[in-house]
């Protein structure tokens, strides 16, 4: 037997190998974080290919041109410390989605410090502009300015060097990468050498200091707007060969507003930029995110984006749709009055880990732009994926990387069947097919327009109100019925015997077991809180003993994962060094990027909610619970919530012994051994999450737990929009307030940790 795939492209001979992996193997890809490849080798056997040959071909065809991937931010989120393996991975499971239209961002400081050495800066000028690996994205946006620096000169060429493999393998795959282009930040040393030059000093961007804030705009409308524009694009081809991609991204005016409304003030600005690609490049294609018109969508009216697009020739600037699953652009401004455009999903802000998607949009709502697109006039020529971070939710990118090879909108509850199969093997019980439709009818049915919900106590730094969100003052938010991941939960831990060996399956499993725990842990918080209003220290103790036993008990458990462990990524930024103080110094700005330590403790607050293991609030909760004015009210509230800020460091940062237990993750038995939690008898990940599952229905629920969730999961299934109405109730009684209060005592993390 034989398998025969026939393609245009090397990327569409990949994604049909995945394709029919899918659909006659019960297999699936994904990130290793996520759980990998679940992959049937029985099914590449000259028997099993024999047997298929009578089954019928499968044929899919692309609806448009592209599909397209990355944010501007991904590399700052998810692969600054990618090594070229990890790379190599990456693009190969592009392929697998059909991916061909990639950002290729990496290695451009280096084209940098050539252009601004030919503009005669210092070596001391340049490199005060260049911010640290972990926040190259925020400096090439023009949002700071050295925050982490320098780079060495190691760093700068190795990422050129690796710049090389990365295009070589897309190309080889035959897809257009798009590489970076001027878009107006330069160092501030820039005005000694041009000191007529039209550079503005932009606004503070987080509260960073003037040494690192405050980034310099070169005017487009700038003579030497045009000639540092060319300059690197012809360095960029000059080192990545004169064959390259011929499309560059570029965004003017990110998240500032323009100081003229007049569109043809607007189409001079695009027009500039575009000469800056199109005079080094004649067949240079401008890709823009067209998240300015939502961001300042008070700014940007429909005459203010037809000027803006107007300075470019037509066809010759693709705008990218970045947030369509919820806020698209093209229905308000006509499908950009026939400019040609991506419809993109976002979906991820700030690389946060937790459960949430809206897969219901994400089946039906791309069909809307194509059916649309005719009527409207409208060049839609791709639809793509741009979140700002990966490796977490793998269920959302399988669904909308369908749309790379389809037309029409799907039933979510029939793929999502099938998908669930793919992912864990041909023997899939039932009940795993369940759980995973209670998980799409509540954690991935999001349709509040929320930005984003991953704020929860455990991720979060504790306050007298709701943890506090960030940036933007994110809370916590319950878009579902609890009681349906309950009873996912539940359903998936009774799969346990004939899963427990697939990884996919493993991640799936604490994944699950991690949101149901991070809600109820801003719920227990509640009860801290209420009992610190109401005087009672007692109940202030003991619900602060739960909640950190609670804390305690999720730490353990994201132990027990790769795809939820710190210190690999940590080791991985060392790797890039050359030296032990290099890595050292790697070390400190990847603690700095993670919010750990900042020299003004009002810098930085927590945008990226990542749920790692060693990365939780526990200690911040411990240094909290502990102050004696929670006990005894004797500071004003304003100055508790002054000094609750102060737990922004953790206790913990990063010791060498910690980071030892987390650099073994791979080593899995090893690291739980550690820990106390694998002994000889084997107890492995599942026992664990069958463990806290048991624990949580005991102490919260009833005496019998167990029965608390089947009731509640058959209730939610037959009754599903009462429940909606009525969940308070529902985690009422799952999870009441009020338990039994004891005698006050201190504070102490008393779980297996």
């Amino acid at each position: 037997g034989c398998l025969h795939i026939a393609a245009t492209s090397g990327t569409e001979l990949a994604a049909g190998l995945h394709y029919w992996l899918k659909e006659r193997c019960s297999s699936s890809v994904s990130w290793h974080l996520t759980g990998g490849n679940q992959i049937d080798p029985a099914c590449f056997s000259a028997a099993s290919l024999a047997q298929r040959e009578d089954h019928q071909a499968l044929y899919r065809g692309r609806s448009t041109p592209y599909f397209y991937y990355q944010n501007v931010v991904t590399v700052s989120y998810s692969s600054t410390w990618w090594d070229w393996e990890r790379w190599e991975q990456e693009i190969d499971w592009m392929a697998l989605h059909g991916i061909n239209l990639p950002l290729a961002f990496t290695g451009q400081e280096e084209i940098w410090r050539r252009v601004w050495r030919r503009w005669n800066l210092t070596e001391a000028e340049i490199a005060e502009h260049f911010s640290g690996p972990s926040f190259l994205a925020w400096q090439r946006m023009g949002n700071l300015r050295g925050w982490g620096g320098p780079l060495s000169d190691h760093w700068m060429l190795a990422q050129a060097d690796l710049q090389k493999r990365i295009l070589r393998r897309m190309r080889a795959l035959d897809m257009t990468p798009v590489l970076p282009a001027f878009a107006g930040i330069v160092p501030r040393a820039l005005g000694r050498v041009l000191p007529k030059a039209n550079i503005t000093r932009l606004s503070n961007w987080c509260n960073f200091p003037d040494s690192f804030c405050c980034a310099s705009l070169l005017s487009p409308l700038d003579p030497a707007f045009l000639e540092i524009g060319t300059a690197f694009v012809q360095e960029l081809r000059k080192e990545y060969g004169w064959d390259a991609s011929g499309w560059y991204s570029a965004d003017t005016f990110n998240e500032m507003t323009p100081p003229s409304n007049d569109p043809a003030y607007l189409a001079s600005i695009s027009a500039a930029v575009f000469q800056g690609m199109a005079k080094a490049d004649p067949t240079a294609r401008w890709l823009m995110q067209a998240w300015l018109f939502y961001d300042e969508s008070d700014f940007w009216q429909g005459p203010q984006v037809q000027g803006l697009i107007s300075g470019v020739p037509k066809g010759r600037l693709v705008l990218l749709d970045l947030y369509a699953e919820l806020y698209p652009q093209w229905q308000r401004f006509e499908g950009f009055y026939g400019t040609p455009w991506i419809w993109c999903m976002l979906h991820n802000f700030g690389g946060n880990t937790g459960m949430y998607g809206a897969l219901q949009a994400v089946a039906s709502k791309p069909a809307d732009a194509l059916a649309a697109s005719n009527g409207l006039g409208s060049s839609l020529v791709g639809f793509g994926m741009c979140p700002e971070g990966i490796e977490q939710n793998p269920v959302v990118y399988d669904a909308m990387s369908q749309w790379a090879f389809r037309s029409q909108p799907f039933d979510i509850h029939q793929w999502i069947g099938q998908r669930t199969r793919q992912r864990y093997g041909a023997s899939t019980p039932v009940q795993a097919v369940q759980a995973w439709q209670l998980l799409a009818d509540s954690v991935y049915a999001a349709t509040d327009g929320h930005i984003d919900h991953v704020r929860d106590i455990p991720q979060s730094r504790p306050g007298l109100a709701y943890p506090e969100g960030g940036l933007y003052s994110l809370k916590p938010a319950l878009w579902y019925n609890p009681a349906q991941v309950l009873e996912a939960w539940r359903l998936l831990l009774t799969c346990a015997p004939q899963l427990h060996k697939q990884e996919t399956f493993l991640y799936d499993l604490v994944d699950v077991t991690r949101q149901a725990l991070s809600k109820h842990a801003t719920t227990m918080w509640q009860n801290v809180v209420r009992a610190y209003r109401a005087d009672d220290s007692a109940a202030l103790v003991e619900q602060g003993q739960l909640l950190l036993d609670l804390l305690g008990d999720l730490e353990v458990l994201l132990s027990s994962n790769r795809g939820f462990m710190l210190g690999s990524w940590v080791k991985a930024a060392e790797e890039w060094a050359t030296t032990p103080l290099e890595a050292a110094q790697y070390r400190v700005r990847w603690a700095k990027w993670l919010g750990l330590l900042a020299e003004d403790l009002q810098l930085l607050r927590p945008y990226n909610v990542t749920t790692w293991r060693m990365l939780l609030a526990k200690d911040r909760v411990i240094a909290f619970l502990d102050r004696p004015d929670l006990h005894t009210r004797e500071e004003p509230t304003d100055q508790l919530e002054a000094a609750v800020r102060s737990c922004q460091i953790l206790i913990i940062f990063i010791t060498e012994e910690w980071m030892r237990a987390d650099w073994t993750s791979d080593a899995l038995h090893w690291a739980l051994e550690q820990l106390g939690i694998v002994g000889p008898g084997g107890i492995g990940k599942t026992t664990l999450a069958c463990e806290l599952f048991d624990e949580l229905c005991a102490k919260y629920g009833a005496q019998k737990g167990r029965a608390v969730f089947l009731h509640v999961g058959e209730a939610a299934r037959q009754n599903n929009g009462r429940l909606l109405e009525k969940q308070q109730e529902l985690i009422g009684k799952l999870f009441p307030d009020a338990l039994p209060g004891g005698a006050a005592a201190p504070l102490k993390s008393s779980r297996r940790t």
